[in-house]
């Protein structure tokens, strides 16, 4: 069975290892617990659970939830929603409102584009009616998956990211259709 939950701070090895298989920035997601000791990352499943509540947010950071996909209990990736947009993110930075990764070991079996439409429905539970995306250009298993679930590409950002803009409203998807 494979289902998405929500992180907490009693997570243990099974997720650790997991993220050990996801380089820290690699292809454009953050992963601060690639290369942590087990014990730091116990210290940041705490801080995860700050970021949801909205507590202790690094300035200028905005509320975030992470969440974990899993098949018959095995994590195979990870994923996080932003509650709400920026414009300095967009504008600035050339962040979206979502983020994932799945592991090695678990790539190009169809998880990403799994983990991406889950993290989709959590988009709409917090109230968007659009994403916007920018996922870096030679990511293409990535824009791929975007594209295949109801992306349009809107434009690049510098030279290295695209701009991919989703509707998460189903009135919405038929101005994309």
């Amino acid at each position: 069975m494979i289902e998405l939950r929500q992180s907490n701070k009693d997570l243990g090895m099974p997720e650790y290892e997991m993220l050990q298989g996801i380089l820290n920035s690699e292809n454009g997601f953050m992963n601060e617990v690639y290369g942590m000791t087990f014990e730091e990352y116990k210290n940041w499943l705490i801080v995860q659970d700050d970021y949801h509540l909205g507590k202790n947010l690094p300035e200028g950071w905005i509320p975030m939830t992470t969440y974990f996909l899993y098949d018959n209990d095995v994590p195979i990736g990870i994923g996080r929603v932003r509650h709400e947009t920026s414009e300095y993110l967009q504008t600035v930075v050339g962040a979206g409102e979502i983020g994932y990764g799945i592991s090695k070991k678990y790539r190009g079996k169809g998880y990403g584009n799994i983990l991406f439409k889950e993290i989709l429905k959590k988009c709409k539970d917090f109230g968007y009616e659009k994403i916007t995306l920018f996922p870096h250009k030679d990511n293409q298993a990535t824009i791929k998956i975007m594209l295949k679930n109801g992306g349009k590409i809107i434009g690049k950002f510098k030279e290295e990211k695209i701009i991919v803009e989703i509707p998460t409203k189903e009135k919405l998807w038929k101005n994309y259709i």
